[in-house]
């Protein structure tokens, strides 16, 4: 089914739940230009749903009408509008909410958890951007990050070495779509094992 409304953009978002019956509901939230057809996002799709948990696939306004976001002026609208989408997916039956978020997905996912309070959550975050490093990340989360990724600082990626009750896994050499550099067949490998770790990840809070 389908979780429909009309957008601050001036366009109808029309985000894709898939339903396959269970306590545990999966949030997919993009990048700004990483979309959810992009390699991270689609496999952690495809994912999710083979291991039967439901997965809502978020789509932002912005995106939707082909604009640019203001980041200062319209950053909370998204957020608002993705939570509103969320909470219209949200039924009695779910327990679990999983966000799984890429750049500024991670943001996004930071900041509508807690309002979300009665439910159990859980974390992934794909290649975070230095801001939501500071802003926090969660206790018990799975973090994904590459070393030639513009997006995050040193200082960012000393934080996630140093903390103790979360998941790093660091790719060596990867951007911030985690890839490598002229190197398809690596590239390929780096997303292999993100899904792999995700998998361990999502069987670890069943």
């Amino acid at each position: 089914m389908n979780i429909k409304m009309l957008s601050y953009f001036k366009v109808n978002l029309d985000c894709n739940l898939i339903e396959n019956y269970s306590d545990t509901l999966v949030v997919l939230l993009p990048g700004i230009g990483y979309t959810g057809d992009r390699p991270l996002m689609d496999y952690s799709k495809r994912l999710a749903s083979e291991m039967r948990y439901d997965v809502l696939s978020m789509e932002y306004g912005f995106q939707v009408a082909r604009t640019s976001l203001n980041h200062s002026d319209e950053f909370s609208i998204v957020i608002r509008e993705t939570r509103e989408i969320i909470l219209k997916a949200l039924n009695d039956k779910y327990r679990k909410i999983v966000f799984i978020g890429k750049s500024i997905g991670t943001l996004v996912q930071t900041s509508i958890e807690e309002k979300l309070a009665k439910y159990e959550t859980f974390n992934i975050y794909l290649t975070p951007v230095s801001e939501t490093i500071k802003v926090g990340i969660k206790e018990n989360s799975l973090i994904i990050a590459g070393n030639n990724d513009p997006m995050i600082n040193n200082d960012a990626l000393h934080k996630l070495r140093e903390m103790s009750n979360v998941k790093f896994l660091e790719i060596e050499g990867a951007d911030h779509s985690l890839n490598i550099k002229n190197d398809t067949m690596k590239s390929i490998d780096v997303l292999k094992k993100v899904i792999e770790a995700e998998r361990n990840y999502l069987n670890s809070i069943k």
